[in-house]
């Protein structure tokens, strides 16, 4: 059965490279971009279940989510923002785009609970690697 897929936009390669590592624990995929050049490109490639924009990047996040909710391919990706700066207005903007969360930098481990069960995996579920990632199951952390 296939991993459920995220991709993540993030010009910080630290917080992509911790998302991933956490995201892999619940089980999910994940495809980035830390340009934020391609994000609509492989939105449309991948069909990834959940995307997590960060909104200062070199393309403004508000514009990727604007134009992912208004392409048919992308439309129905729930997407996140993860930003560093909590803003009223900026959270109220991005819901009416079309957000599904917004979450404010550093994440934790209730956001990883919260893209999980956005892209259908049940958080608190024993993961079950194949034999050739680890040869074992690893207990997702909540």
């Amino acid at each position: 059965m296939a991993r459920p897929l995220v991709l993540i936009s993030d010009d910080e390669p630290l917080i992509v490279s911790c998302f991933a590592r956490n995201a892999r624990m619940f089980g999910l995929e994940v495809i980035s971009d830390t340009t934020s050049q391609r994000v609509q490109d492989l939105a449309r490639e991948y069909k990834p279940k959940v995307i997590v924009l960060d909104i200062h990047q070199r393309v403004d996040g508000r514009d990727l989510l604007a134009r992912l909710k208004k392409d048919p391919e992308t439309r129905d990706c729930q997407v996140i923002v993860l930003t560093g700066v909590e803003d009223q207005f900026t959270r109220h903007v991005c819901f009416e785009l079309g957000a599904v969360d917004y979450e404010v930098k550093p994440f934790d481990s209730t956001f990883m609970v919260k893209v999980a069960r956005l892209a259908g995996v049940d958080p608190y579920e024993p993961l079950v690697v194949p034999a050739e990632s680890s040869g074992g199951s690893v207990e997702p952390t909540a």
